[in-house]
């Protein structure tokens, strides 16, 4: 196979950026597959269990279309990610957008991808306006009671002025400064959501996809007689101790978001932390919502099916980078890594050279459901 190695029969990034993003392909044998930034910023692909095997293959990734027989859609996402300069999740999210929107992949992706892309707006403006509410709450302990479409009109402008006012001078923060801090804390709270508030956040809601995911995963598990030495389990197992990252990043968030007077009166500090933790948190979902897709696919399929969905599940499991989990769980995490290598040898998925028509449509469905 042209422009490839293997790495040891293992594999545990040291790095997000070595890890890569999840690039949700609609062909079978590159589905759950991962572009990186590697030497010199080259594209590469990362692509676990190739035709049975154990180790990780590293592809360049101006050869994966000579390496693998893509889809037209597939194709065109790969342009659109070939121009992408530096690899991470929000990048490779517009790269799917943009390709996905063209019905390539068929109509249910490009009528969800359109709504991903234009449920933004709307969602930045409703959490501004939550973030607003719940801080005029907290420090003046009154209630805002605007809607949407009365922030919109001159006089609901005027009573948020007004709140706001109040607030600079209850806090003694001139209110330029005022403003300018609620603007960049929405900005950053649009992808991750208020507590207890709508919209969730993008970002929020995967948080809280994962649990309807463990209760579904661990009930199949438990009535569909698996074999003795079948690695299902470890879907499980990583997840568990990804959630406690999931769970410690949203703590810290909503930290900030449970003070708002000490969050705007120290809002340089605090906006740096915010701006981390941001970064932080799709970088420890990334692949997880296709994951939770292509599960929810597989509960309406047959036992075979959804076997089988388990097994690219298990290809694409993200294990979180070495300079990212604790110190006390380098062990564990490493152990998940030789385990995923040992999954990998029985994974069939991989061996498909050709595209197969129902595959490529399952692939589909669960492009169309990752959009969250």
């Amino acid at each position: 196979m042209a422009n490839q190695s293997t790495t040891a029969t293992h594999f545990w990034p040291s790095s997000f950026a070595e890890r890569g993003v999840a690039v949700p392909f609609t062909t079978p044998s590159v589905a759950t597959a991962r572009v990186r930034n590697g030497e010199r910023g080259r594209l590469e692909l990362v692509i676990s269990g190739l035709s049975g095997g154990r180790g990780v293959y590293v592809i360049a990734w101006n050869g994966v279309p000579e390496t693998f027989k893509l889809t037209v859609y597939d194709r065109v996402l790969h342009e659109n990610i070939s121009v992408i300069e530096t690899v991470t999740p929000d990048a490779v999210r517009e790269a799917v957008i943009s390709a996905s929107i063209t019905g390539l992949a068929g109509e249910d992706a490009a009528v969800s991808a359109s709504e991903a892309s234009g449920r933004s707006t709307e969602d930045q403006l409703r959490i501004s306006l939550a973030l607003t509410s719940h801080v005029v709450k907290a420090v003046l302990d009154t209630d805002l009671d605007l809607s949407l479409a009365a922030l919109s009109l001159p006089s609901g402008q005027e009573k948020v002025q007004s709140m706001l006012g109040r607030i600079s001078r209850m806090l003694n923060i001139a209110p330029e400064p005022l403003s300018q801090a609620m603007t960049e804390w929405s900005d950053i709270l649009e992808l991750l959501g208020i507590p207890r508030q709508q919209p969730a956040g993008r970002l929020r809601k995967i948080f809280s996809d994962a649990d309807h995911f463990r209760s579904s995963f661990r009930d199949w598990m438990r009535t569909s007689e698996l074999d003795e030495d079948h690695p299902a389990g470890l879907v499980l197992e990583v997840l568990e101790e990804t959630h406690t990252n999931w769970q410690t990043a949203f703590d810290e968030i909503d930290g900030f978001t449970n003070n708002p007077a000490e969050t705007l009166k120290n809002w340089t500090r605090c906006r740096t932390n915010l701006e981390r933790l941001s970064a932080r948190v799709p970088w420890l979902e990334d692949g997880w919502p296709m994951i939770f897709a292509i599960w929810e696919n597989a509960l309406r399929a047959d036992r075979e099916q959804q076997l089988a969905a388990v097994s690219t599940i298990l290809s694409g499991l993200p294990l979180l980078p070495r300079d990212e989990v604790n110190v006390n769980s380098h062990a564990r995490w490493l152990e998940f890594a030789k385990r995923l290598g040992l999954a990998a040898s029985r994974n069939e998925v991989r061996g498909q050279s050709n595209i197969d028509l129902q595959s490529m449509l399952r692939q589909e469905n669960v492009l169309a459901r990752s959009f969250g």
